[in-house]
């Protein structure tokens, strides 16, 4: 009897040992594998002379306005619109995946060549505390190490835990590979085409009109999120630089309106962060009252489940109209 208990601690322990050392190995091999990945990573990305071109494309010009956004600012809120309306001249730095951690590293740049704007116009989405500004995008300005990157002790299996940003480096290499112009392989959007963009054409097969007896709704994600510590920071450097900043919550397709069901919490929140500033302004133009929401001739895309919305040429100028009219006075 006692033999047999003996046998079987033997075998128990060795199962266990066994059991240790395999997890021991993932744990060195998915380390070993994500610090190669890092590595890659941060040479595919590598954008050394994207200040130099930033500086250069300044110099020759004289903007008053800084506009930043994600890409629902990069199709709602159009440049040439506001110089035809008011005369100011406006610089665009909105498009898909950044955020506000990248809006301030960018602010620290832009003003050492452009000067101090004199109006920051900043799109404020519903989402914007999940917005996590891409590694792609960040490289322009942090250079980080694969080992500061990596958290080493962050989560059990590193490899599993940045499996999107892993995802997006495989998407963007297989872009690069259709891009001809190597001078452009890794920008999505560059400098000159952001200010040139006037805006697509209303796609009704990207629309969800008809409200269908279920959907998934989204509540408020609640800040400070993965950036909204880095608002703060522009707002507050924003105030010291004396910069009226006009905050601007854009038009969605009625049916994505629907689905952000806590936009009012959000704009109570948007609303109650605008009080600890002396020159920082809200407006609300995702509302009926303010604008034709439902009518899909001005929209890209959006609808009932549908989170995320974006104007189409149409709504831009019709949007443009009404957000002159209230700058109008920030620029007397």
């Amino acid at each position: 009897m006692n033999l047999s208990i003996l046998n079987f601690n033997f075998k128990g322990r060795k199962y266990v040992l066994r059991l240790l050392f395999f997890l021991l190995c993932l744990v060195v091999c998915d380390r070993v594998l994500y610090i190669g990945i890092s590595s890659f990573e941060s040479h595919f990305y590598q954008e050394g002379d994207f200040e130099a071109r930033l500086a250069r494309y300044l110099k020759s010009k004289k903007f008053n306005t800084l506009i930043f956004g994600t890409s629902r600012t990069y199709e709602g809120i159009q440049p040439f619109l506001i110089k035809k309306k008011l005369n100011q001249d406006c610089f665009k730095e909105a498009h898909q995946g950044v955020g506000p951690r990248y809006n301030y590293y960018f602010y620290q740049v832009y003003k050492k060549y452009a000067g101090i704007p004199k109006v920051v116009i900043y799109g404020v989405d519903y989402f914007i505390y999940t917005v996590e500004s891409e590694r792609k995008y960040m490289s322009r300005f942090v250079k980080e190490s694969p080992w500061e990157k990596a958290g080493f002790f962050s989560t059990p299996l590193l490899s599993i835990e940045n499996k999107k940003n892993i995802d997006l480096l495989v998407n963007n290499i297989i872009e690069s590979f259709k891009e001809k112009d190597e001078a452009v392989r890794l920008q999505s959007k560059d400098i000159e085409e952001i200010q040139k963009h006037e805006g697509g054409n209303s796609d009704p097969s990207r629309l969800i009109e008809k409200r269908p007896l279920k959907f998934k709704t989204q509540g408020f994600p609640l800040p400070p999120g993965q950036e909204g510590d880095y608002f703060v920071k522009l707002l507050d450097e924003l105030q010291n630089d004396g910069v009226t900043v006009v905050l601007v919550c854009l038009p969605d397709f009625y049916g994505s309106l629907v689905t952000n069901e806590e936009h009012s919490l959000f704009m109570e929140h948007i609303r109650e962060l605008q009080t600890n500033y002396l020159s920082v302004y809200v407006y609300n133009y995702n509302s009926l009252k303010r604008f034709p929401l439902k009518n899909p001739a001005y929209f890209l895309d959006g609808g009932y489940g549908m989170t995320n919305s974006h104007l189409s040429k149409e709504g831009a100028v019709l949007l443009n109209e009404s957000l002159c009219k209230d700058l109008e006075k920030h620029y007397r």
